[in-house]
């Protein structure tokens, strides 16, 4: 499993999210050629390295023609109400739409592009009192912010990790200006857009805009829970740097790594969310374990039970970590009738575990190796006995009671 972490320590970006991602590995060559295919004129994408606090991390500027009319500040809101008439042109939600789906970008970056885009669109119209598509969208200003976006979608569909989560953002204080006058920081866009998502906030003492509203709504898109880092073993770690300098290192940090599965039995502490329906078809049942299991939980469970007046009912069981709780939560109060829930962290010992293939008359059969001391215990994999099993015309048990 190939996981994303979003460490925003000091808040998140368009352009840092797109260096830590370059950071990372993805070959800025190769996505300035996707980039190309946006049919975008007028930019240029520059890559350059910077220390922020000792650190070392990459910087991106997109340096946009006819520099006098672009909005240098790159955490100023880019949209505008119809009401208002700039002297730039402007361009709809639909316009950008349209825009990116014209383009030759890969199917997975359109669709994340335009997602991230119309959680903006959806923030701004609620400040403003209009609707998405009364927000208009200033052409020239907002090409670095296009290049941002587009930029980061084209990476993280060529990354394609399993999860993305992030931590929980942190954003400075005070006031900044923009075209509508001098607005408070966290910026109005970034709590709308932050409202609208599972994102937790928090305010440093450090005075200064952090959060940008691109980099909010990036975010909310991607990640699927905030929090603590998971238990992972990393791979990679990148580092993107913002323009300004403060107290603390201004960078965003993405980590990439795969789950943990340590050489000995490890203690570790997971969250138990469970709770009793008496009134749910098994349809919905079986429906709300692959939502659950989808969203990446550690396991889930049924057990019949007894409730009030002998009623028979099903206990939902869920064992999961704990940036995983709120996704968690949101799946059984909307997919189910519960309305509590009961939650408690409990520990476990788990065996270390590994996947292998063994060889076999029937040819090679994937098997799970676990081991405790000097004992190693395997046991072949269900869907690959399955498969061989049904490909070979012989009986499941057959397979099974092979000697491995």
């Amino acid at each position: 499993m190939n996981i994303l972490y979003f460490d925003c320590f000091a808040g998140i970006s368009g352009d840092m999210t797109l260096a830590a991602l370059i950071d990372l590995g993805v070959d800025v060559e190769q996505l300035s050629e996707e980039l190309n295919k946006l049919h975008l004129d007028g930019w240029k994408l520059n890559l350059s390295d910077v220390s922020k606090h000792g650190i070392g991390a990459k910087q991106v500027n997109v340096e946009v023609e006819e520099k006098a009319h672009v909005h240098t500040h790159r955490g100023l809101p880019f949209f505008h109400h119809h009401h208002h008439h700039p002297p730039h042109v402007h361009r709809t939600m639909a316009d950008i739409a349209r825009f990116i789906d014209e383009s030759a970008i890969s199917a997975g970056a359109k669709d994340l592009s335009k997602r991230i885009f119309m959680r903006l669109a959806v923030a701004e119209a609620k400040i403003h009192g209009a609707t998405p598509d009364d927000i208009h969208f200033h052409e020239v200003g907002a090409i670095d912010s296009i290049i941002d976006i587009v930029g980061t979608a084209i990476c993280v569909d060529w990354l394609a990790p399993d999860k993305i989560c992030a931590s929980v953002l942190h954003d400075g204080y005070g006031f900044t200006k923009c075209q509508h006058g001098v607005i408070p920081i966290p910026v109005p866009a970034v709590t709308e857009v932050l409202a609208a998502s599972d994102a937790g906030l928090k305010q440093l003492d450090v005075e200064g805009e952090l959060v940008t509203p691109t980099g909010a709504a990036i975010i909310a898109e991607l990640a699927g829970s905030f929090g603590p880092m998971p238990e992972m073993k990393i791979t990679k770690t990148g580092y993107g740097a913002g323009t300004k300098d403060f107290p603390i290192p201004n960078l965003l940090r993405i980590v990439q790594g795969e789950p943990f599965a340590g050489k000995k039995p490890e203690q570790e502490m997971i969250t138990v969310i469970e709770t009793n329906i008496d009134d749910t078809t098994p349809e919905i049942l079986g429906y709300v374990m692959e939502q659950l299991l989808e969203a990446g939980v550690r396991d889930v469970f049924f057990s019949p039970v007894y409730m009030k007046k002998c009623r028979p009912g099903t206990r939902i069981n869920v064992l999961c970590d704990e940036p995983d709780i709120p996704a968690v939560e949101r799946i059984l109060f909307s997919e189910t009738s519960t309305i509590g829930l009961r939650k408690y962290r409990v520990e476990r010992t788990c065996l270390p575990r590994k996947i292998i293939n063994i060889s076999t008359p029937y040819g090679e059969i994937k098997a799970k190796e676990t081991r405790y001391g000097d004992n190693t215990h395997i046991s072949i994999e269900y869907e690959d006995a399955r498969r061989i099993a049904k490909e070979k015309g012989i009986p499941l048990r057959e397979i099974y009671n092979l000697k491995i």
